[in-house]
């Protein structure tokens, strides 16, 4: 099953063991319908049945069966919440998972140069980190730096070789 990382756990809110979330791509309407999340964090992961869901601002409040103590919720803060990606925010065009990213090959003038190895969020634009042969590199995911991105044969075109330098 394709996985995808939807939010954030920010803190516990009130006494009944609410999380509070945040969303990665902004939208929270998909965050509604869910059933079921997995919270992943560096001492492990575990699934949950999800209880309720509102938003509340910019962030959303769940209950998670389990967590029913805000010491409970604490334990969580800094988690990242992932469901199978078809209950991930819709994509438009020119948007892509993070998870489609990582792993995809650089092609520049019709020849592999690097290799996707992970994104870094920027307030201006989203940063591809590319691994060559000669080291790392940061690539604005911009237009004018990145050409077609083809998830089917996992390439990322990129327009100016001179950011791998």
């Amino acid at each position: 099953m394709d996985t995808v990382v939807i939010g954030k756990v920010r803190t516990s809110h009130g006494v009944r063991g609410l999380l509070k979330v945040r969303s990665l791509s902004g939208e929270t309407g998909h965050f509604l319908a869910l059933k079921e999340v997995v919270l992943k964090r560096e001492r492990g992961e575990r699934s949950f049945v999800v209880e309720s869901v509102r938003v509340a601002g910019s962030d959303l409040l769940m209950k998670l069966r389990g967590i029913d103590s805000p010491e409970e919720g604490k334990l969580w803060a800094g988690a990242d919440m992932i469901v199978s990606k078809e209950l991930g925010a819709a994509l438009r065009e020119d948007e892509y998972y993070y998870s489609d990213l990582i792993g995809c090959a650089v092609v520049c003038r019709g020849s592999e140069v690097g290799t996707i190895v992970s994104i870094v969020e920027n307030g201006v634009s989203d940063l591809l980190e590319v691994k060559t042969d000669g080291g790392k590199w940061i690539v604005p995911f911009q237009k004018h730096f990145v050409g077609s991105v083809d998830l089917v044969s996992r390439t990322v075109e990129l327009l100016e070789p001179g950011l791998l330098e």
